[in-house]
């Protein structure tokens, strides 16, 4: 789903609240939303074309902002935190973009908690140091071959960690 489509598929459904799951990268904040019913009702990337990280990061995050700004519905986001990678470039541009989309959820009045990857993992995959492959195998297995990328696997599943989370208090 176009990040244009994610805001309207949002702001036409009447339930009081929704759990959004966001996967952040240097290159692109991924996000996938759950009803209560555990349902995807909407996907949404927010990217740039820029090669540089220095330019990519205030356009991708515009976006995000805008975006997030138009969404007229309850949002209750989890955000995973950022990795340590063996690259320190890589680890502070990642945490970065992870502190700016917490940022933005909070000046959007959504409600935002980080939660560490092992976590998130352990509570819905039952194992906290599963790989890319496992959670894509979940995801598709409970949501249907609809991930066109793995980042949205992921965030389905942070999601549904946040959903839950949620409602056990």
């Amino acid at each position: 789903m176009e990040e244009n489509n994610f805001v309207g598929s949002l702001n036409n459904l009447h339930t009081p609240i929704f759990y959004m799951g966001l996967d952040c990268s240097s290159r692109a904040v991924h996000a996938v939303v759950l009803d209560l019913n555990e349902r995807i009702i909407a996907k949404g990337k927010w990217s740039s074309t820029c090669s540089d990280f220095t330019d990519r990061f205030p356009e991708m995050l515009m976006k995000f902002n805008d975006g997030l700004s138009k969404i007229k519905v309850t949002l209750k986001a989890a955000v995973e935190s950022a990795i340590f990678i063996q690259n320190p470039k890589s680890t502070i541009e990642i945490a970065s973009v992870v502190g700016a989309v917490s940022f933005i959820c909070c000046i959007r009045s959504v409600t935002c908690v980080l939660v560490d990857n092992r976590h998130w993992k352990k509570v819905v995959l039952g194992k906290g140091n599963l790989n890319k492959k496992d959670i894509k195998a979940f995801a598709v297995e409970k949501w249907g071959d609809v991930f066109p990328e793995q980042d949205y696997a992921d965030a389905a599943c942070i999601a549904l960690w946040n959903k839950r989370r949620s409602e056990n208090g």
